[in-house]
């Protein structure tokens, strides 16, 4: 797979993670794709799902809630490009695609932190609360993760929020550019955006893209016999988080309160920001994973 998605003109786009432009190329060259925003950030930039599939069976997959993990937005669009080009085939291997697509519904979220990813590539410049964000970044936004606010959007859901306030006050973490979770569950428009998303089409599965680290968290504890077989498929390892990164996260909501089977990919290896170059290598021990996720269940 990796040789033949390095032959594709995708790969010169996912290079670029400006997401106009990547959203031009999917709406030209993938057809069959539905799109909506499911609401926008604080700046105002649409956080734009694409929608697959006619089926009953629903799944859901989230990209960027960190900044400095943009290269899972990447990701994302080049699955969706890759489910509707010719290479296809090398992620469904020997299954139908039109079968699943008739059973199944795929929702695909590449980016839910635009305006963190401007912030990280093209600093404060134009932003309506710049001194703020530049005492709370020290003006260094090369290490960014949180939204324009100044909040951890994977910190900020109504998962274990109170306990995660708790650290937050040992370890004298404020608003800035990670761990931060925000004045109260779902503050920020992008979290607020994304669960109520979950909660209207109830999704029977959702995978929430991160890097690096080639492991899988799962939540709640029924959904340990699914995350072994995503393991199978991708190669990664199962995994415990540990403080802080067991406490608000979007799998942390949709697992643990919702009761729907949640999984975090820690997609890649090496030192966030990880290259967009790594998207091939990435894509090919994850893609089927995600695309054969509905059939598991």
């Amino acid at each position: 797979m990796k040789n033949a998605l390095k032959n594709t003109p995708y790969l010169e786009k996912a290079s670029n993670i400006n997401r106009e432009r990547m959203h031009d190329f999917l709406v030209k060259t993938a057809k069959g794709i539905e799109f909506f925003p499911i609401g926008r950030s604080i700046r105002g930039r649409e956080l734009l799902c694409y929608k697959f599939g006619k089926g009953r069976g629903r799944v859901a997959f989230f990209g960027a809630h960190h900044a400095l993990e943009s290269i899972t937005a990447n990701i994302l669009y080049a699955f969706v490009y890759i489910l509707h080009s010719p290479l296809s085939r090398l992620i469904c291997g020997e299954a139908s695609l039109s079968h699943y697509l008739s059973l199944y519904t795929y929702y695909v979220l590449p980016c839910l932190n635009p305006d963190g990813i401007e912030l990280r590539l093209h600093g404060a410049d134009g932003s309506p609360i710049k001194d703020r964000i530049i005492k709370a970044s020290g003006g260094d936004f090369s290490r960014w993760q949180a939204n324009e606010r100044g909040v951890d959007l994977n910190h900020n859901y109504d998962a274990g929020f109170l306990q995660y306030k708790r650290i937050e006050r040992e370890r004298g973490i404020t608003e800035g550019a990670a761990l931060y979770s925000g004045e109260y569950p779902e503050s920020e428009p992008e979290t607020r955006a994304a669960a109520n998303f979950v909660r209207i089409i109830s999704p029977m599965a959702i995978v929430s893209l991160h890097s690096q680290g080639e492991e899988i968290f799962y939540s709640p504890d029924r959904a340990a016999p699914l995350a072994a077989r995503l393991s199978r498929l991708s190669g990664y390892k199962l995994s415990t988080p540990t403080d802080p990164a067991a406490y608000g996260g979007l799998c942390d909501y949709t697992g643990a309160t919702l009761g729907i089977p949640s999984f975090t990919f820690e997609v890649g290896r090496g030192k966030n920001p990880l290259a967009e170059a790594l998207v091939p290598d990435i894509l090919t021990k994850i893609a089927p994973a995600l695309f054969r996720l509905p059939s598991l269940i």
